[in-house]
């Protein structure tokens, strides 16, 4: 892929981070969850990842797609965020 590719993909694929990462703060201050309580929570499920990185990969929109996964469950969200996050990618694409 060339450097003209990456940044239209780049480009591209922004408001499907940025609705993710408002997805997850969004879930997490509905569930009065706090990076440390998520951070203890992924940890009983055999899962290593301090708060600070949490706080830093939510932010960039920066995690593996099985860690997402890992989030949404711990959550308890599984059953509305896809479909949310497709609102909201929708909403900000329209917006652009």
């Amino acid at each position: 892929m060339d450097h003209k590719q990456s940044l239209e993909n780049h480009r591209a694929l922004t408001p499907y981070k940025q609705a993710i990462a408002r997805y997850v703060r969004a879930s997490m201050a509905l569930k009065n969850v706090r990076y440390n309580d998520l951070a203890d929570a992924l940890a009983q499920r055999g899962i290593t990842v301090t708060p600070e990185n949490l706080r830093s990969k939510v932010s960039k929109c920066m995690f593996s797609a099985d860690l997402f996964v890992a989030i949404i469950d711990v959550l308890g969200v599984e059953s509305s965020a896809v479909p949310d996050i497709l609102k909201q990618t929708q909403e900000l694409q329209n917006n652009d």
